[in-house]
């Protein structure tokens, strides 16, 4: 069990080894005796510094990032040992593979404070080098892009075959269907629209003839009423003979031959 556990934990260490070394400036002589190597971790803005002396003694130190440009990161500003006004940057320069320091200090005129650099820049140049964030960064881009349009093109097939199914329902649901329209053609007095049966019954036999003919004509024998009604289609308020108003009805419907 012991061992399993070992395994697991070196397992995550050199997990986080990796991604901690996804990007660095390596084996960077900074003068005769002190080199660097510098271990970038954009994801928390933080460069892991490592200095070591020609007489083996280590040090190590947490620097925070203020800016990461396509080519360059640069730190934030980092207190010198020099004088309470006086501090540095330094920036990892991916074109040249170097680290590039530079110190300034803090003058005071009147109620203004000025900073201004205080000597040349140092350059340190470095043996090992990864630094493609803007590559990988273009990529990710790209992959995203490419992700958004998969994604898109997805939706847009999904809302297509939404669609058909959506038609083919509706086909499916019209197969057979068809609409069948009857007109009467005799006057009928309006107070006798309610009892007026024999006019009705007459068109709805009008309606059940022209329904079967529809439906032999597709080959099919059969029909059943999907829905009917009788309504008024034509109203004459003077009519030549009497007084009264009097209408026309018709009869309309939908039907499916079987």
């Amino acid at each position: 069990m012991k061992k399993i556990l070992a395994i697991i934990l070196l397992s995550l260490s050199f997990c986080n080894l990796v991604l901690a070394e996804s990007y660095y400036f390596k084996k960077c002589l900074l003068n005769e005796v002190v080199s660097a190597n510098y271990l970038i971790n954009l994801e928390n803005k933080i460069i892991n510094v490592t200095l070591e002396s020609s007489d083996g003694k280590i040090q190590k130190i947490e620097d925070k990032i203020d800016l990461i440009e396509k080519d360059k990161i640069i730190t934030e500003k980092i207190k010198s040992s020099k004088s309470k006004d006086s501090f540095f940057i330094y920036f990892l320069d991916a074109k040249t593979e170097s680290v590039v320091r530079q110190n300034y200090i803090k003058n005071k005129i009147g109620e203004i404070n000025l900073v201004k650099p205080d000597g040349p820049k140092k350059k340190s140049y470095c043996a090992d080098v990864k630094a493609d964030w803007d590559e990988v960064k273009k990529k990710k881009v790209i992959k995203k892009q490419n992700e958004e349009k998969i994604k898109k093109k997805k939706e847009e097939e999904e809302k297509r075959n939404k669609v058909k199914l959506k038609n083919e329902k509706q086909r499916e649901e019209s197969k057979n269907k068809y609409k069948v329209s009857i007109a009467g053609d005799k006057w009928v007095k309006l107070s006798k629209y309610n009892y007026e049966s024999v006019e009705k019954n007459k068109l709805i036999n009008a309606f059940n003839k022209k329904a079967l003919e529809i439906c032999l004509s597709n080959r099919l024998e059969k029909f059943t009423v999907i829905k009917k009604k009788i309504r008024i289609i034509e109203t004459d308020e003077t009519p030549a003979f009497g007084t009264e108003t009097v209408i026309k009805i018709g009869i309309n419907g939908i039907i499916e031959c079987k």
